[in-house]
């Protein structure tokens, strides 16, 4: 254990900011320093409260080593292979264990189980310095005027001291703008990709992973796909990107938890959960995987999630360090089609007749086959459309195509990315030619859908969309139907998690151009032309830190998901809404918001 490699990272998130903490040579009350202006969105007299209860030591805390996880932890069940008969689990340990396997039994006592072993692979994993209470330690970087670090005769950087989290808290402190450094330490650990097959179609299943040697896991469950056109409703919930920072201050994992705990209530059995990406904040931090599987294990055992690689899930600690092409993989069991691991991966499956395609926008790395940095790379293009024509071909009732980053949406990352900038012509005329009847996307913590899009050229529409004047129709369910459309919807239910965005376009031009100087080639006809494709676009989150500037506001109490229902030649869509604050313990409540559905004859 003592000799584990540590590793001194800077703050992903914090590089630019100057520590909250003045430099101080003995223990005493942290103070802000006087030339600090506080957040836009700050409350001065909860952060100086919490300011005031941070000391900082000349001596280090005793760091804790970390301990052996051996039980199998990190479990997932994911959609690989036909959903008919085959499923993905994957999951950790630290040693390893070469007996591993899952159990697969259509009985709860495991009678007749049928076991499928388990291929292992060594990782180093990353985990920050903590004390014997499980707090964060943190070292007070010297500062000089201009915010950057001192450094001494030897060419180190000069430390003020050392504090934990144990007091932290205050908006500053949540949003993640005051911090210093941390030392991770890289322990060797085990990740675990099953496959069951042979499964038989609409049957429920309960499994559990683990080894004869070792320990075996709980109990999970999980039901086969039927056959094409027998109805099934799925989950989509995104962007639940829990900070290591928060986790003992305001854990935001127990929020990405709990939102997909409501959307699976709320959807009564759904068939899926999908995840449109960013799992976690920095995908280095093993920290963050631990909190959020371990929060969220209850329900990513009860039924297969569909995931979808994130930005953040590919990210290191230092933004000047190499992103984690595998990161994303090793903690889930999809398919890699074209062998492709790119911060992610691409790949499609058939449910019940619907045709569901996960698309990789960390695809966007400078390369032979994406000389332009687009979102999506040529071969990952050249996939995507003859997977949907094949699909169309076999008579797919329906195609979905889920994407992290979004081509729509109502804050600012749709206009204002370049790898999303230079492919949305590409794909939007793909979608359209290939007659996908969703887009189901993240990023961008807004909630977000438009009217059925069809794509234009450049010449017409700076974003290459045109509404499409869709005959539409009350149903018997009182649910209004577009009849027939030849457009996209395109859905982005907020976020599972706790980071907000503003609804930009709301706002005024000239407001839009102050806090996004991108921006500034924004005329009132491309705001009013935008803003026309749009059924809804809000930011659920009541508050005023939005007024002045585009924050990204980790206090959030209220999150979407939405609820998608396929029954035949209808596709019905729900867009929920969480409220209240766990933190506090406060009740949380679930509202319908937004409701519609497709119709089409010739499917």
């Amino acid at each position: 254990m003592n000799q584990k490699k540590h590793q001194s990272i800077t703050f992903r998130v914090a590089t630019s900011f100057v520590l909250l903490f003045s430099l101080i040579a003995t223990p005493q009350a942290a103070q802000a320093s006087a030339s600090e202006k506080a957040a836009d969105n700050a409350n001065p007299t909860a952060q100086q409260e919490s300011n005031n209860k941070i000391k900082i030591l000349d001596k280090k805390p005793k760091v804790e080593d970390i301990k052996k996880q051996n039980k199998p932890n990190r479990i997932i069940t994911n959609i690989n292979g036909n959903p008919q008969s085959e499923m993905g689990f994957s999951w950790y340990t630290s040693d390893k264990f070469d007996d591993s396997k899952v159990w697969v039994s259509e009985s709860k006592n495991f009678k007749n189980a049928k076991t499928f072993d388990a291929d292992a692979q060594k990782v180093d994993s990353k985990y920050l310095e903590r004390d014997k209470q499980g707090n964060i330690i943190f070292k007070d970087i010297a500062k000089n005027d201009e915010g950057e670090p001192v450094k001494g005769k030897d060419g180190k950087e000069k430390v003020n001291g050392y504090y934990t989290d144990k007091h932290a808290g205050g908006p500053e402190w949540m949003s993640g703008d005051k911090h210093g450094k941390a030392n991770l330490i890289t322990e060797a650990e085990h990740t675990y990709k099953a496959q069951a097959k042979g499964l038989k179609p609409n049957t429920k299943y309960y499994y559990k992973v683990g080894s004869d040697k070792g320990k075996k896991s709980q109990v999970g469950q999980f039901k086969t796909a039927g056959k094409k056109g027998d109805p099934f409703n799925f989950v989509q919930y995104t962007d639940t990107q829990n900070a290591f920072w928060n986790e003992n201050v305001r854990n935001e994992a127990a929020f990405g938890a709990d939102t997909l705990k409501n959307a699976i209530q709320t959807a009564g059995d759904p068939s899926f959960a999908l995840h449109t990406g960013d799992f976690i904040e920095t995908a280095e931090v093993e920290d963050e995987w631990k909190d959020l599987y371990k929060q969220s294990r209850p329900s990513f055992m009860s039924l297969p999630v569909v995931a979808t690689a994130g930005n953040h899930d590919e990210y290191a600690l230092n933004e000047e360090d190499e992103k984690l092409l595998t990161k994303f993989n090793e903690h889930v069991n999809v398919p890699k089609e074209n062998d492709a691991v790119n911060g992610g991966s691409y790949y499609s499956f058939d449910y019940n007749g619907a045709h569901m395609v996960v698309a990789n926008t960390n695809d966007n790395k400078k390369s032979k086959d994406n000389p332009d940095e687009k979102a999506i790379g040529k071969k990952q293009m050249e996939w995507i459309k003859k997977d949907i024509k094949k699909a169309r071909d076999n008579g797919s009732n329906w195609v979905v195509l889920n994407l992290h980053k979004p081509m729509y949406s109502k804050s600012y990352h749709a206009l204002s990315d370049e790898d999303v900038k230079k492919i949305r012509e590409e794909l939007t005329k793909e979608i359209d030619e290939l007659d996908v009847d969703l887009v189901l996307q993240g990023h961008d913590h807004v909630l977000s859908r438009t009217h059925p899009l069809e794509h234009t050229s450049t010449k017409n529409s700076f974003v290459n969309a045109k509404k499409e004047e869709t005959k539409q129709f009350v149903g018997q369910d009182n649910v209004t139907y577009y009849d027939n459309p030849k457009g996209s919807v395109y859905v982005l239910p907020n976020t599972g998690g706790t980071k907000e965005y503003d609804s930009i376009y709301d706002r005024s031009l000239e407001h839009i151009k102050k806090v996004r100087p991108e921006l500034s080639g924004l005329t009132e006809k491309d705001l009013e032309h935008y803003n026309s494709l749009f059924k809804l676009g809000k930011q659920p989150q009541e508050t005023d830190a939005f007024k002045d500037s585009h924050s990204n506001n980790r206090d959030s109490s209220s999150q979407n998901f939405s609820v998608y229902e396929v029954e035949g030649n209808t596709l019905k869509v729900k867009i929920y809404q969480l409220n209240g604050d766990i933190s506090k313990g406060e009740q949380r409540n679930v509202e319908l918001v937004d409701e519609f559905g497709i119709q089409k004859d010739n499917k």
